[in-house]
């Protein structure tokens, strides 16, 4: 008798005030962690951030060892620190924060090459940002191993080559033209000698091994322009450093050969030269 006494004073409060058997719970919330990602991965893909962290972060509440919950809380983090949506003191916490989630998804799912990829773009961006020339290089060099080991998942992968190479003109890139500027009416390789020597010290090799990587991906696709005007841009760099007008020649020509394979698969001058 008692039983069914409290089953009616139940049912009566569920018909008379339905929201308070809840109470304490939250209907709307999910309890699985998979869903949580699920949810964090919806919110990403609308570029909502703070929602996006928030779903990871309760993700990992409830399973510490969720990968994809890691990855898509550095992700999250990362592209908040994009779009420069974080207080200045709030900054390096945030930047360790997201290097530190995309770091365990990288332990935790070794075959994987999301969260490599996308620990190596949070690298490229910190160091295209970093004051510090050692931390700059230091940073660009973490990116590039990445993307390594991106390739040693996966060699057939044009773009990742294309990224690898083009990552490394970013580092390169500025203190050639840089130089180049300086010395804008001298036509042929940087004349100051010694400057010549440094940087071919600190550069030579890595714009070698950007030419590498330029070039596999375009054996990979012959008619992709892009890789056929990096390749262009790669050689017309290297010229600069030369020792002599005659390696200035040969690498000026074959800057002049990729662009013309560039242009007959449909681009345009006006890119080629940008």
């Amino acid at each position: 008798m008692r039983t069914k006494s409290i089953a009616c004073v139940l049912a009566i409060a569920a018909l008379t005030y339905p929201g308070l058997l809840l109470f304490g719970q939250d209907s709307k919330e999910p309890t699985d962690d998979r869903a949580l990602v699920k949810e964090g991965s919806e919110d990403l893909a609308h570029n909502q951030l703070t929602e996006a962290a928030r779903a990871f972060q309760h993700a990992l509440d409830l399973n510490p060892s969720s990968a994809k919950a890691h990855e898509g809380l550095g992700v999250a983090l990362f592209r908040q620190l994009v779009a420069e949506n974080v207080r200045p003191s709030a900054y390096s916490d945030l930047v360790q924060r997201a290097e530190s989630h995309l770091k365990e998804a990288c332990q935790l799912s070794p075959s994987a090459s999301a969260p490599l990829l996308e620990l190596s773009k949070l690298e490229a961006f910190l160091a295209e940002r970093s004051p510090d020339t050692e931390e700059r290089t230091e940073r660009y060099k973490m990116a590039q191993d990445l993307l390594r080991q991106v390739i040693s998942l996966d060699p057939s992968s044009l773009e990742i080559y294309l990224r690898l190479a083009t990552l490394q003109r970013d580092e390169f890139g500025p203190p050639l033209e840089q130089a180049k500027v300086r010395f804008a009416k001298t036509a042929g390789p940087i004349p100051n000698i010694d400057l010549r020597h440094r940087l071919q010290e600190q550069y030579g090799a890595l714009i070698n091994d950007a030419i590498t990587n330029a070039r596999r991906a375009s054996e990979l696709n012959a008619t992709m322009q892009a890789p056929l005007l990096l390749l262009s841009r790669l050689f017309r760099q290297r010229a600069l450093l030369s020792d002599t007008q005659e390696q200035y020649a040969t690498d000026m020509q074959s800057a002049d050969d990729w662009e013309r394979q560039f242009l007959s698969v449909g681009g345009h001058t006006a890119t080629a030269h940008d």
